[in-house]
């Protein structure tokens, strides 16, 4: 008997210490080479076209587009992709964002156009850099600057500041035609443009300032959201720094490790700093900011190929681009099986299975532009508590006239529970909410008052 407990310590012996060596780290990163981007004066986007590395920067208001092999030799000759006779007003081109998929290359660019101004362009080229397509994402509609642009594998989603908010994201198919748009924002995930987002592991995360107001943006934050841009995590801050924050376009995922990396300008100057790192493990915590390129620079974009991470910036002399060698990548843990001499059966603690959902308040009132919260506890057999559970939440057409909520899908916590924060608009009247969970649904009366 003895024997067998000495072995069985053993084995968790064996079975922490994989643990704990497979504990995430941070990432090491050792700058390779830097090349100028002579054909731009400003922005400098690498993507990857399964090839070659194809960065886009811009120049006397038009897009140019060069193409570099892995060690960042250029190859070819620079094209003029768009320009302002591709502008409704023949407008000089302002700010632009670049993605590579599915064998096409999608520019969206903005004008900060004459009168109303405000115009938003998707563009469509082939992976020989010929025009496949382009439509008006927006027109006479202001502020088109600093937009953002993801593809989540099948759809390319254009993003566009809203003022107090965070963003409308315009959903496109490769054949540039618009599936409808989601407002992503406001309430507690308000935030700023000068943002960017990666599609990994079905979920949309983002990464914003709360400003782009020189020396006034104090921290940086994620926001997770679902395929269908229903928030999964809400706004999260994961850089603190006093007045020393502005852009944060540079956004990539490590696809080992799922580490998430950014890039930033540090500086209370809209022409930012020195060129930092902050690298993240998969859920958020950071692991390190650091100092990588001395100087003033900003408008940071990544892009990794392989174990290459490849960055372009900008600042007043010149536009740049450096690849990064990238080592240190943690690995999945390893299945280690191990047979132990015959022990005592444990007693395992049986999992809930959730049947039963309780809503409280079951029923509220709001003043104009109140808020508070609704709490969904989820209970299986002996009242036990239903963790991970996911609630979803509905509101009638015409209840959203009156509220708003702050996430239409949350899952339980370890008690069971899943808390939404309901907010009252300027209309009064009735709304109804329905919440689903563990095959049951219960509907709540909101009722908005003067």
């Amino acid at each position: 008997m003895k024997q067998t407990r000495i072995l069985a310590y053993l084995c968790l012996l064996i079975f922490f210490a994989i643990l704990m060596s497979a504990k995430a780290i941070a990432q090491t990163f050792t700058l390779e080479k830097t090349v100028t981007i002579d054909f731009g004066a400003v922005w400098c986007v690498p993507v990857y076209d399964g090839t070659n590395i194809i960065v886009s920067s811009e120049s006397g208001g038009s897009i140019k587009v060069g193409e570099f092999d892995l060690s960042l030799n250029q190859v070819g000759s620079t094209k003029t992709v768009a320009d302002s006779s591709d502008t409704a007003n023949n407008d000089s081109i302002a700010d632009h964002k670049h993605i590579f998929q599915n064998g096409y290359h999608y520019l969206v660019f903005s004008t900060a156009g004459g009168g109303q101004g405000g115009y938003l362009y998707l563009l469509k080229l082939d992976t020989d850099l010929n025009r496949s397509g382009i439509t008006t994402v927006v027109s006479s509609d202001p502020p088109t600057n600093d937009m953002l642009l993801v593809g989540d594998g099948t759809y390319i989603y254009a993003g566009k500041f809203l003022p107090g908010t965070g963003h409308k994201i315009y959903k496109y198919d490769s054949n540039l035609t618009n599936h409808g748009t989601y407002t992503i924002g406001g309430g507690t995930n308000t935030h700023a443009n000068g943002a960017a987002a990666v599609y990994t592991n079905d979920q949309f995360h983002l990464v914003a300032p709360f400003t782009l107001a020189p020396g006034l943006n104090d921290e940086f934050y994620r926001i997770i959201f679902d395929s269908n841009w229903n928030v999964v995590q809400n706004k999260k801050s994961i850089l603190p720094d006093k007045g020393m924050l502005s852009i944060v376009s540079a956004l990539s995922v490590e696809s080992n490790s799922q580490e998430f990396i950014i890039h930033y300008g540090r500086g209370s100057s809209d022409a930012g700093g020195p060129l930092y790192r902050a690298t993240y493990d998969s859920n958020w915590d950071s692991l390190s900011n650091t100092q990588v390129i001395d100087g003033t620079w900003t408008r940071p974009h990544s892009v990794i190929v392989n174990d290459t991470l490849y960055v372009g910036y900008d600042g007043s002399s010149s536009v740049q681009l450096s690849s990064f060698t990238i080592t240190n990548i943690p690995t999945p843990t390893p299945t280690i099986t191990v047979t132990p001499s015959p022990v005592p059966t444990p007693t395992v603690t049986p999992v809930c299975e959730a049947n039963s959902m309780s809503v409280s308040p079951t029923a509220m009132t709001l003043s104009k532009k109140q808020s508070s919260d609704v709490t969904v506890t989820v209970t299986g057999d002996g009242n036990c508590p239903g963790e991970g559970e996911t609630v979803t939440v509905k509101i009638t057409s015409s209840g959203k006239r009156l509220i708003s909520i702050s996430s239409t899908s949350k899952d339980t916590d370890i008690n069971g529970e899943a808390t939404f924060t309901i907010t009252a608009k300027k209309k009064v009247g009735k709304a109804k909410v329905t919440f689903q969970a563990a095959g049951q649904k219960k509907l709540i009366t909101v009722t908005v008052k003067k």
